[in-house]
């Protein structure tokens, strides 16, 4: 009595059965809980593309700041024909530098002063370039953070592949073992 119900539980259907649970078992892990983590990676991966196109951005920026704080330079230290025709010039790069980096804290020197000021150029400048800086530290880090936001999930779809793996060959060995055991 005890070998026919043994004979009953290792029937070949048994086998089957369970070797079809652990492929569909597979295939769900594989394409639903992988697949989730990967739409998740793949936000993650934009976000973090869109950081490093910023920083181009913010880099180039600042390259800008510095070229045109040497064209001003240069600008201001030679003899000019129409020296109206600079300062305008100058006062709208000023005023640009300054709206474009939040610099309010020169707004006071910017308005006291009269004609073209090289000192004002210079400081307006190094605290854009900083500011542009800190702007780039800033999205960097960021990014850093996205990456680690990351980790968990790629070390989460390995292991599910790997399990989906395992039971995805045992359940086709056992699908194959109902015909050694009708042997």
């Amino acid at each position: 009595m005890a070998k026919s119900r043994l004979d009953r539980w290792l029937a070949p259907w048994v086998f089957v059965l369970t070797g079809i649970f652990f492929n569909i078992l597979s295939a769900l892990i594989t394409h639903y809980f992988i697949g989730l983590n990967n739409d998740q990676i793949n936000l993650i991966d934009r976000e973090i593309q869109q950081k490093q196109v910023l920083i181009d951005s913010l880099w180039q920026s600042r390259v800008e700041v510095e070229r045109k704080k040497e064209f001003f330079i240069l600008l201001l230290s030679g003899k000019s024909t129409s020296p109206a025709l600079i300062e305008t010039y100058y006062q709208d790069y000023l005023n640009d530098v300054m709206s474009t980096h939040d610099l309010q804290d020169f707004a006071t020197r910017l308005h006291q002063q009269a004609g073209t000021d090289l000192e004002l150029l210079l400081d307006l400048s190094s605290a854009a370039q900083q500011s542009i800086i800190e702007s780039i530290n800033n999205s960097y880090f960021e990014s850093l953070e996205l990456q680690e936001r990351k980790m968990p999930l790629e070390s989460d779809n390995s292991l599910l592949f790997t399990i989906a793996i395992f039971l995805q060959v045992t359940g086709l060995i056992l699908v194959l073992a109902r015909d050694l055991r009708r042997r």
